[in-house]
């Protein structure tokens, strides 16, 4: 609960300077709401985890279209966590789409950068595949 607290402040502070500089603070302010999606999660708070996690997406998206080579990796991330709360929450085909748009991205980033993104493209194949079986990962 402390560090929800911590992180919440952070996210604060990161959306009154974004707000005045959204070049220089929009990345640390998707960074912060990711971190604190997965706080929330880990205190079984799935639907404020999710609405965190999809401003992060949202932002990573913004970002992602204006400098892909610097952001689309934290998108692809961003996406597998909102996958992951979505099947939590027993939204099955959202999950499915938000892993399948990670493992897009990954398999573009791994064509490009194979040593730094096979490793994330293997792992969101298996995650997609649960979510295609509805096995739990």
């Amino acid at each position: 609960e402390e560090a929800l607290t911590a992180i919440t402040r952070a996210v604060d502070m990161h959306e009154a300077l974004a707000a005045q500089r959204p070049a220089a603070f929009l990345p640390g302010l998707a960074g912060s709401l990711n971190n604190q999606s997965a706080h929330l999660a880990d205190l079984g708070r799935l639907e404020e985890a999710l609405t965190a996690i999809t401003r992060a997406v949202d932002i990573w998206e913004t970002l992602a279209r204006q400098r892909p080579d610097a952001f689309l990796s934290d998108l692809a991330d961003s996406l597998n966590n909102q996958s992951v709360y979505l099947a939590d929450l027993g939204r099955r085909e959202e999950a499915l789409t938000a892993i399948t748009r990670a493992v897009d991205i990954w398999e573009t980033l791994a064509r490009q950068q194979p040593e730094v993104f096979t490793e994330a493209l293997e792992r969101g194949l298996r995650l997609r595949e649960s979510r295609e079986t509805g096995s739990v990962e």
